[in-house]
């Protein structure tokens, strides 16, 4: 069984290695139920994530994903205040450093894997490690448009019904990937309750990380818990907004929490 400390409104794992974390995802569906409240999903919110999900405008979608089986820590700030509120989580679990490990063995193990790729390219290059993989490039979309959105999850779910993974990996950006997500179950949950149902991934850029294709920050930033800063070194103009105007919301929730107690 899975440590989790509430925290945020979110059933975090508390684990101090990912190997119990690997070990339940492996034998998934023989722990799934799907008549409980929980939702065949993993994401690994940061701080900008636990920011979003506390905006009005995401409430709907916050309200889902508090329901996910798997809910990491990633952001090294969300450990930090953990701490300062009582609540110590024991390590942080980023996706990036999850996706090696567990596709590591669903690779020697030829397990079936469904990709969402945001590109052609890391579809290819994963499928050449898995060739029974499947994948599906979604076009661009407006995912306030629920028309188009819809358009994709069908798209996406007919790749879904042909192959019937065990895993769906999803690596667009939020909230894109959660929409499809949640259509996808949507989808097999309206097939009925003997149809399997596979987990969902929500692991954003970590599929390019793993493939060379976008460079994570050396160990000494990823050790100090810095990981974001050295990001926003290399990207400033675009990072800006987020990290120093958008982000600065967390301390405010994180208050909040402590108020709760």
């Amino acid at each position: 069984m899975l440590q989790r400390t509430h925290l945020f409104g979110l059933d975090l794992i508390n684990e101090a290695s990912f190997d119990p974390v690997i070990a339940s995802m492996l034998d998934f569906s023989n722990q799934f139920e799907r008549a409980g409240d929980k939702l065949p999903l993993l994401f690994t919110p940061n701080v900008d994530d636990v920011v979003k999900l506390n905006e009005k405008k995401h409430a709907g979608l916050a309200a889902v994903l508090k329901k996910s089986y798997y809910i990491l820590p990633d952001g090294q700030p969300v450990i930090w205040a953990s701490k300062w509120l009582g609540k110590p989580l024991k390590k942080r679990l980023p996706g990036s450093e999850l996706f090696p490990l567990l596709w590591k063995e669903l690779v020697a193990q030829n397990r079936k894997v469904m990709v969402i790729a945001p590109s052609q390219q890391v579809g290819e290059l994963l499928q050449k490690e898995l060739p029974g993989l499947a994948y599906y490039v979604p076009p661009f979309f407006n995912e306030e448009d629920e028309q188009a959105v819809a358009e994709v999850v069908a798209e996406a779910c007919k790749v879904m019904d042909e192959l019937q993974p065990e895993y769906v990996f999803l690596g667009i950006r939020f909230p894109k990937q959660n929409y499809i997500a949640l259509g996808m179950i949507t989808h097999q949950q309206q097939k009925g309750a003997t149809t399997p149902m596979p987990l969902f991934l929500l692991l954003g850029a970590s599929y390019e990380f793993y493939l060379d294709l976008k460079k994570r920050a050396p160990l000494f930033w990823q050790k100090l818990g810095l990981e974001w800063l050295y990001r926003f070194t290399q990207e400033p103009g675009r990072l800006f907004k987020r990290y120093f105007i958008d982000d600065m919301k967390f301390f405010p929730i994180v208050w909040r929490e402590r108020r709760l107690k």
